[in-house]
């Protein structure tokens, strides 16, 4: 059994020091639950939020892996010995910038990160930002876990990839707009049970340069049914994961067995 609480914030646009305090004081208030957490998961963007416009100047409010705000997580999943899922940063990397989110031990060390793969050029979030390629699925105690972030869970392909590589979970970090939280709520669903597995979604509400935010931060089991979920405001989402019932799942409704892959183009093992 595993406990979540997922920080759906506020985000204060483009003022650091105001959110990583906030986000302090609601990890600490956090911790304070019953069941105490085992996994803290914060909103995507939650240092500064985001807008169009700041695209074309991510250089004024990038940072690199050992920046502020990584290391004021880092130093929350130690003191609490909590694993911590950090939204997402904008990071520089040798190669260039990306929407990076990691995934942080109780020990307060990066043990994995995802970058997101899906930009919405719609907004431009292509001009600074480059594609995320990697789909790795972390085995931790926490079980085997993927992560998405935002717009990313409008590709059922990214979702399906993580669950043929044996994923259980997908932790899934954004800021999801209004007045799609029906698309929100549908497309998390859908993800669940098609790929057999827990959805854990974090999202941001509040008002940005770009408009407000729907919340609506959720838990869903494999079987597609809500565990949690929040409403439009701030507020600490809790709820407890069972992972054996991704295996009760699967060995119900054998999809995975049943798949036709030859048939949807998929390179089938020994073809290449």
């Amino acid at each position: 059994m595993t406990n979540f609480a997922l920080l759906q914030t506020d985000i204060k646009f483009c003022d650091f020091e105001y959110n990583a305090a906030h986000v302090t004081d609601l990890i600490n208030t956090a911790m304070k639950k019953t069941p105490r957490p085992d996994v803290i998961v914060l909103p995507e963007d939650w240092s500064s939020g985001f807008s169009d416009e700041m695209f074309h100047h991510m250089g004024d409010y990038i940072e690199t892996i050992d920046g502020p705000a990584v290391t004021v997580l880092k130093e929350c999943a130690k003191k609490h010995s909590v694993w911590i899922v950090a939204g997402s940063i904008g990071i520089q990397f040798d190669d260039g910038m990306r929407n990076t989110t990691f995934l942080i031990n109780r020990e307060g060390k990066i043990v994995g990160d995802y970058s997101k793969m899906h930009l919405y050029s719609d907004m431009d979030e292509d001009v600074p930002y480059l594609h995320g390629t990697k789909t790795e699925v972390y085995d931790t105690e926490l079980g085997r876990v993927g992560f998405m972030i935002c717009y990313d869970i409008r590709f059922c392909e990214l979702s399906r990839t993580y669950a043929l590589k044996g994923a259980e979970m997908v932790i899934v970090t954004s800021n999801f707009p209004n007045p799609r939280v029906s698309h929100w709520r549908t497309l998390l669903m859908a993800r669940a049970i098609e790929n057999q597995m827990f959805i854990v979604a974090c999202n941001r509400v509040g008002e940005s340069p770009m408009g407000t935010y729907c919340g609506h931060s959720i838990i869903i089991d494999p079987w597609g049914t809500v565990i949690a979920e929040g409403g439009d405001g701030e507020e600490i989402i809790t709820g407890t994961v069972d992972l054996s019932a991704v295996k009760e799942i699967r060995e119900t409704i054998h999809m995975f067995r049943d798949r036709r892959p030859g048939s949807y183009g998929e390179i089938l093992a020994g073809e290449e």
